[in-house]
This record gives structure tokens, sequence and C-alpha cells, in this order.
């Protein structure tokens, strides 16, 4: 008699938790399904979609590790129904045409749900901050260089 089995069915996160956020951004996208031609899909466009935002939110970018994502991570597995996607599946999504039109839906749903909880407004702030970029990650900044281009 174990008492520890955790039933990935039913497990459901946390309502603070990112998964539900994105979800809920994705399911705010008015989708309908124009496939005509060739076989049916085997994947849902919208748990295809979730699944890469949250693997971009992770920091992960490869197809293979967001193959291995959807399948090790609980989180991931409660966006796509406890599906697993292969990572040809990812990629040929990724680089669809329809991917770049849900991508750009969900990123005006972002920006309504954002104002309309609050969280933005119609007022930026430019502070000056300099970032370096994810791709300089392990580039060295001289000083002088710096200061050469500040002024």
């Amino acid at each position: 008699m174990n008492n520890y089995i955790l039933n990935i069915q039913n497990w459901q996160p946390k309502n603070n938790h990112q998964v539900k956020i994105i979800n809920q951004i994705v399911e705010m996208i008015g989708l309908e399904e124009k496939y005509i031609f060739g076989r049916p899909r085997k994947y849902d466009l919208r748990s295809l979609l979730k699944l890469t935002l949250f693997a971009y939110s992770k920091g992960i970018f490869s197809s293979r590790q967001i193959s291995e994502l959807a399948e090790e991570n609980l989180p991931a597995r409660w966006l796509t129904k406890n599906s697993f996607p292969s990572y040809r599946t990812i990629c040929r999504f990724r680089i669809s045409d329809e991917a770049e039109n849900l991508i750009s839906k969900c990123m005006n749903q972002l920006t309504k749900y954002l104002r309309k909880n609050y969280y933005i407004d119609d007022v930026s702030f430019i502070d000056g901050t300099k970032i370096l970029a994810n791709a300089n990650k392990y580039s060295f900044v001289w000083r002088k260089n710096i200061i050469r281009f500040d002024k």
C-alpha cells in the first residue's frame, strides 16, 4: 500500500503558476481550424503553441530539448494534455506560417491581458540600464570600449 503515487491525469498547477497564465492567454485567442488539405493534425495547434511559449520562458530553444521537456516536466505535460510531440513536429510547427500568425495574435492578447489586470499602462519609462543580450553571454567587455561608446 503506497500512498505516495502521483496521479498525473488529475494534476493541476497552482493558480499563480506560469503555465496557467500561458494557458489563459493562448485560450483567449480565437483560433479556427482551417486545415482543408492533407491529413488531419495529430496535435492541437494551441497545445504546440503553449508548449513552445513555456519552453521559451524557461530558456529552452532546441526542438529536441522542447520535446524532452514535454515528456519529463509535469507542467509541460499539463499544457499538452499528456501528448508528447516529437522534435520534428515541434520544428515543423515553429517554422510554419501558422505559428507566426498565432504568436502575433498571442502577443496582442498578452498586451490586452496585462492592461486589463493593471500590470501595465500607457506610460513607458526608460532608465538607460545597459543589459547584455543572451548572445553575448560569454563575451568580455573591456572598460575602455564601454567608455568610448558612451561618448
